[in-house]
Order: structure tokens, then sequence, then C-alpha cells
């Protein structure tokens, strides 16, 4: 089962208009930063890590061979610099992940990170994943 091809617009959209209001992770305030723009390649690594992690049922940002997210985006052409990776699992729309990682103190942080410029977004039956990166 996929979700609506718009949520996938949402949760950038959503993570963008966190990243331009600020927030807090934790007890941390992070102030506004830069929106994310699409990366094909960082959505390409996302969204085979997502069916990956679905078909062989695990939850882990290494995989069970040890391959980890840069190594996977490094796989799909990225080349920038990998900041960073979220997961989420059981989540069926764009709105009941974001207030997970939102509530999860690294993965807000990951978010906000202003040295991040664009992300790729994958998702296999109720498996998220989100990669971050910037752009040389």
């Amino acid at each position: 089962m996929m979700p609506p091809q718009q949520d996938f617009h949402l949760l950038l959209e959503k993570i963008n208009s966190l990243r331009q209001s600020g927030c807090n992770c934790g007890t941390d305030y992070m102030p506004p930063v830069a929106p994310l723009s699409l990366n094909v390649q960082l959505e390409n690594a996302a969204m085979a890590h997502a069916k990956d992690m679905d078909l062989r049922n695990y939850f882990a940002h290494i995989s069970p061979e040890g391959t980890n997210p840069e190594e996977r985006a490094i796989r799909a052409g990225y080349k920038g610099i990998v900041k960073g990776e979220n997961l989420g699992k059981g989540y069926l729309h764009s709105d009941e992940v974001i207030n997970a990682w939102k509530n999860s103190v690294s993965h807000c942080k990951a978010m906000m990170d202003a040295n991040s410029n664009e992300a790729g977004i994958g998702f296999s039956q109720n498996y998220w994943a989100i990669s971050f990166g910037v752009s040389l």
C-alpha cells in the first residue's frame, strides 16, 4: 500500500515549513534555516532502503549487510555529502511520521540541520526513509 503521492510533497513541504519557522527539538531551540530541495539520487537511495526494510522485515539505518546511508546514496549516484537519515515505521501518512520525528530530538535536529540543503524521501508499506545531504 502506498500513501497518496502528494504525501511525499506534503512531507517535504512540512519539513520546509518547520525549517522556515524554527522549532524546539527537545529543550534546544533550532532557529529558522533555508528550505530543502528534492534530490533525485537521495530519493532513489531513500526509496531503495525503505523497500529493502519492508521486503526483508528489518528496521535500521544499517542494512543486514552493513550498508550505511552514505554508501546507499553514493550507490544511487549522489555527489554531495550525506548529512543524515530519518526512518519511520508504522505510519501511513506524512502527518504521522513528521510528528514522530518532531518528537524525537535526534530526528528533529536532522530535519533542522542548517548544513543540509537537499533531501530525498522513500516509502514502502509503512516504512519511511528520508536522506539529507549537502550539494557540492
